[in-house]
C-alpha cells in the first residue's frame, strides 16, 4: 500500500515512522492483550494521536480502531516509543519490539513504550503534574489523589503476565494499570475505587491517581489507574496451587486409601488452605457490606430483591444454558440430558419471596483476583467480566454471584494442580482427584461459613435457606459460562465445569 494513500501512515509521517504502520497493525493483532482473535478483522486504523514526550525516546499516545466483519468496532491503546538505533531496546524481542524504520539519521526503533523504563516514566510525570494533553480528537486528563514523585530511583517495570491490560510496577512504591481496550462511558473500576476509598475499605490497594481519555464532548473513558504497591503480595491462585501440590505429594506417598483418609490428608497437610479460605470469606463479606451502604449514590445504592428480580435472574440463567446447548459440540450431549435438573436450580429462585439485596459486585471474582499480603487479603481488578458490556458490568446483582465465582475457583485450582502433576491414565489419578475434590469442598465450606457468620443479621442475604438457593443458582450459572468459555478458548479444560454440572442435584 502506498504511504500517501494510507491515512494512518500519513499521520505517523511527521515522526519518521510511517514505514512501521504495517508492523504496528500486525503487532497489535498478535499482542497477548488483543481480545478480538475470535472475530474477522476488516481493518485497523490509527484513530487518535498525541505527543507525550518529544525527546529521545519520543513517546506517542496512539489509539487504534479495529473494525470487524462480525462484531462491533473496538479501540485499543498503544503508547509507542521511538528511539534512534542502535540501542539496547532492540533486544526487547517480538513481544515488545514492533519494527525498525530507516531514516536519514539511522534506523528508528518502534516499540511498546510501556516496556521501556525511560519512556514509561513519562506517564508518572503526567500524573504528578496533572497534565491535560490535547490529542487529535480529544484530550488526555491526568488526576492524582496523593503526591507522586516521578524521580525516584526505582524504574518502571512492565510485568510479563497474560492479561487483558498491562501492569507497570515502580519498585515497592506503586503500580500503573494501563487499559488496552478503551471503552467509552463511566469506568466500573474507577467508580469502585472511589467508592471503596470513601468507605475506607482496607482490603483494596489505595488509589493514587488516574488517567482518562475524553473524545470531544463525550464521557471520559478510563485509560490508566495508579495504585499503591502491595508489599509481599502473592496471588491467591498461586497459594492455592502450593497447598494442593503439598496435598498431592502426601496423597501420592500414602497411596490409595478411604474417603476418611483423604479428609485426614486435607486436614493434616502442612500447607492447608482452610484458614486462608475462611479469612477470604470474611474479607469478601466485608467488601459486600461496604458496597451495600445505603448512603451510596443512586448508581451504587443497594436495592431490595423481590419476586420480579428473582424471576428475571432465573430467566437469564435458563437462557444462557439454552444458548450453550444449541451448540452441536458432542461434549455437551451429557449436559443436554441434565438440562431439567439444572433448570430446577434456576427455577428454585422463583419460589423465594425475597432475595436479600442487589448491590454493585466485583463481577469477576476468583483466586486470581485476590492477593495475600502482610496485611491480609487484598482484592484487585474491579472492572468486572472483561467480555461483558459496560452497562451490564455496572448492573447490580446478588453478592452471592461473587461468592459463587470464588467457590468455583477452588474446583479449578484442584483440577489445575492435578493436571500439572500427572495424566488421567496414571493409576493414582482417581485417588489424587478425590483428594483434590476433598480439598476443594473443605475450602468452599470454610469460606462459606466465614462469609455467613460475617453477614448474619445485616439483611444482605435472604433469610433462612434462601441464601443457599441463590448461591447454588449462581454457581450453576457460573459453571455454564465456564463451559462456553473453555470450549472457545481452552477445550482441554472443559471437563472441569462439566464435571460440576453433571454432578448437580435438583
Amino acid at each position: 500500500m502506498a504511504l500517501n494513500t494510507d491515512p494512518s501512515a500519513m499521520r505517523l509521517e511527521p515522526f519518521g515512522i510511517a514505514g512501521a504502520t504495517g508492523d504496528i497493525r500486525s503487532w497489535l493483532l498478535r499482542a497477548r492483550w488483543f481480545g478480538g482473535r475470535q472475530h474477522r478483522v476488516e481493518r485497523v486504523e490509527l484513530d487518535d494521536l498525541a505527543v507525550l514526550r518529544a525527546a529521545d525516546p519520543a513517546v506517542l499516545f496512539t489509539l487504534w480502531r479495529v473494525d470487524y466483519a462480525d462484531a462491533p468496532t473496538e479501540t485499543y491503546s498503544l503508547p509507542l516509543g521511538i528511539r534512534l538505533g542502535p540501542h539496547p531496546i532492540a533486544d526487547l524481542g517480538p513481544d515488545h519490539l514492533i519494527g525498525t524504520v530507516a531514516s536519514a539519521g539511522g534506523s528508528l526503533l518502534v516499540y511498546d513504550a510501556l516496556a521501556d523504563p525511560e519512556a514509561a516514566v513519562e506517564l508518572w510525570r503526567m500524573l504528578a503534574e496533572e497534565r491535560e494533553i490535547e490529542t487529535g480528537a480529544g484530550r488526555l486528563i491526568s488526576r492524582r489523589l496523593v503526591g507522586i514523585d516521578p524521580g525516584i530511583a526505582d524504574r518502571p517495570r512492565l510485568l510479563d503476565v497474560e492479561q487483558s491490560n498491562s501492569a507497570v510496577v515502580r519498585g515497592h512504591v506503586d503500580f500503573l494499570k494501563w487499559s488496552r481496550r478503551i471503552e467509552p462511558g463511566p469506568s466500573v473500576e474507577l467508580e469502585m475505587a472511589h467508592t471503596l476509598g470513601e468507605r475506607h475499605f482496607a482490603h483494596v490497594p489505595a488509589l493514587h491517581g488516574h488517567l482518562s481519555y475524553r473524545r470531544g464532548a463525550g464521557e471520559p473513558a478510563l485509560q490508566a489507574l495508579l495504585h499503591a504497591y502491595l508489599h509481599n503480595g502473592t496471588q491467591g491462585w498461586t497459594l492455592a496451587l502450593t497447598s494442593l501440590r503439598d496435598l498431592y505429594a502426601s496423597a501420592e506417598e500414602a497411596g490409595t486409601g478411604s474417603a476418611l483418609e483423604r479428609w485426614e490428608l486435607v486436614d493434616d497437610q502442612g500447607g492447608s488452605f482452610q484458614g486462608e479460605a475462611a479469612r477470604l470469606g470474611t474479607v469478601t463479606a466485608e467488601l459486600h457490606l461496604a458496597l451495600a451502604d445505603p448512603e451510596h449514590s443512586s448508581v451504587l445504592a443497594p436495592e431490595a430483591v423481590g419476586p420480579a428480580q428473582l424471576s428475571a435472574w432465573a430467566d437469564a440463567m435458563t437462557g444462557q444454558l439454552d444458548r450453550l446447548l444449541t451448540s452441536g459440540d458432542p461434549v455437551l450431549a451429557p449436559l443436554r440430558e441434565r438440562r431439567e435438573t439444572l433448570v430446577a436450580r434456576f427455577d428454585a429462585l422463583r419460589r423465594l419471596g425475597e432475595g436479600g439485596l442487589a448491590i454493585r459486585v466485583h463481577g469477576d471474582y476468583h483466586l486470581g483476583q485476590v492477593l495475600r499480603t502482610d496485611e491480609g487479603w487484598k482484592i484487585i481488578d474491579f472492572e468486572g467480566e472483561p467480555a461483558g458490556e459496560v452497562e451490564a458490568r455496572r448492573r447490580r446483582s446478588s453478592p452471592l454471584r461473587d461468592v459463587a465465582g470464588m467457590l468455583r475457583s477452588f474446583d479449578y485450582a484442584a483440577a489445575a494442580a492435578l493436571a500439572e502433576r500427572m495424566r488421567p491414565h496414571d493409576p493414582l489419578w482417581h485417588h489424587l482427584s478425590a483428594a483434590g475434590e476433598a480439598w476443594a469442598v473443605a475450602n468452599r465450606d470454610a469460606l462459606w461459613a466465614a462469609y455467613l457468620e460475617r453477614v448474619d443479621g445485616t439483611g444482605l442475604l435472604p433469610e433462612g435457606g434462601g441464601a443457599l438457593v441463590v448461591r447454588r443458582a449462581f454457581e450453576v450459572s457460573k459453571a455454564v459460562y465456564e463451559v462456553g468459555y473453555e470450549l472457545g478458548h481452552r477445550p482441554g479444560w472443559v471437563g472441569i465445569p462439566l464435571h460440576f454440572l453433571l454432578a448437580a442435584t435438583p
